[in-house]
C-alpha cells in the first residue's frame, strides 16, 4: 500500500495549516536575521531598522503560531502512546499460515 507524501506530511488535508506554519517560520527567520544583522554590524547598526525587522518577525511568528494552533487544534488531535496503532501487519502473517 503506497502512501502519498503530501498526505503523510499534511494528515489533516488543509493547506491553511501548512500556510500558517510557513508564516510562523518566516517570522522566526526574520527575527533571527534581525539579530544576526545587529551582531554583525555591531555599534554601527541602525537600531530602529533592526528593531522594526524584529518586531515584524515577532508579529508574524505570533500570528502564524496562533492561527496554526486554532486551525490544527493539536490539543484535540494527539496520539495516545498507550494504545498501539493498528497496522494490519499481524493479519497478513496469520493468513499466510
Amino acid at each position: 500500500m503506497r502512501i502519498k507524501v503530501l498526505s503523510k506530511i499534511n494528515a489533516v488535508g488543509q493547506p491553511v495549516i501548512l500556510a500558517l506554519s510557513l508564516l510562523a517560520g518566516l517570522g522566526f527567520v526574520l527575527m533571527m536575521t534581525a539579530l544576526a544583522v545587529g551582531v554583525i554590524q555591531g555599534s554601527t547598526a541602525d537600531g530602529n531598522a533592526i528593531g522594526l525587522l524584529f518586531a515584524a518577525g515577532l508579529a508574524l511568528f505570533i500570528l502564524g503560531l496562533g492561527g496554526w494552533f486554532g486551525a490544527a487544534r493539536p490539543d484535540k488531535h494527539f496520539d495516545d502512546i498507550n494504545v498501539p496503532q493498528y497496522t494490519g501487519h499481524h493479519d497478513d502473517a496469520h493468513s499466510a499460515h
